[in-house]
């Protein structure tokens, strides 16, 4: 019964908090649909939209460049309707390349991104070859300690697929427009706490436990639409999560969450 409300609980507080926006697939002159895509070069997060294949190329081109000046290069598509709503639920095992062609890791890196994988490239100089890493969650090593402190959900997507994987709908639910905050807490203990602000007062509050498994999904009943989540990107800014519920009775769903990071006075 715990578990239930907490799950029930989360789902109100999500839906009361946010302000819902709804909208539909637009395709540009030539068919294809825009992409934002959030990247780290090293250190450095960034995030760059582009409305044509074209110039989705040129920063492929670029990420190529970074790497082989010894840049470690991440990147993760965030428009979920990109190829049609991504559902990467069914790639559970991690894809590798290696190779010295070019031509050979640019086309890695494009299927990679069409399927909607994560996809981390390195250059070794030495060797003269690129090695990629592609995911659909990252590996819980990457994650289990950059998860810890408070996080506040941003976004929460939800599209909307056909049988044929044709998306119908999209919603978006942004808790600031409602003029709310929602802030997770992930302690190390493996307690979590979710707090719903207004712009005054604490409003509301939730108390459960979190985990990591060995694969990198991470569980909690306080996260809305589903207790288990893949962690498609974490880095000390930001923290994006999805989650596939097939066949329900308005088609198939795929949920994104989107976390910012919020410092903590030490």
């Amino acid at each position: 019964m715990k578990k239930i409300f907490s799950i029930l609980f989360a789902a109100t507080i999500l839906l009361a908090a946010c302000e819902k926006h709804k909208t539909t697939v637009t395709t540009n002159s030539d068919g294809t649909v825009e992409r934002t895509v959030i990247y780290s070069v090293g250190k450095t997060e960034n995030r760059s939209t582009m409305e044509t294949d074209a110039e989705w190329d040129a920063l492929l081109d670029q990420f190529l460049v970074q790497s082989k000046n010894g840049n470690e290069v991440v990147f993760y598509n965030l428009n979920l309707t990109t190829y049609g709503g991504n559902d990467n639920s069914a790639a559970k095992d991690s894809r590798t390349i290696t190779t010295s062609n070019r031509e050979e890791i640019k086309a890695w890196m494009k299927q990679m991104e069409k399927e909607g994988l994560t996809v981390r490239v390195t250059y070794d100089d030495g060797t003269g070859t690129w090695n990629g890493v592609a995911y659909a969650t990252a590996p819980s090593s990457n994650t289990s300690g950059m998860i810890l402190g408070t996080w506040r959900l941003t976004t929460m997507i939800v599209v909307q697929n056909d049988d044929n994987e044709v998306v119908q709908n999209i919603d978006y639910f942004e808790p600031i427009e409602g003029g709310n905050m929602m802030y997770y807490i992930f302690n190390s203990d493996g307690t979590i706490l979710l707090n719903v602000n207004n712009a005054d007062s604490v409003v509301a509050t939730g108390n459960s436990t979190w985990t990591l498994s060995d694969n990198g999904i991470l569980c909690s009943d306080l996260l809305p639409s589903g207790e288990c989540w893949n962690v498609n990107w974490i880095s000390s800014n930001t923290m994006i999560l999805s989650h596939s519920d097939n066949d329900t009775p308005d088609g198939d769903l795929i949920y994104q969450l989107q976390f910012e990071a919020v410092a903590t006075e030490k």
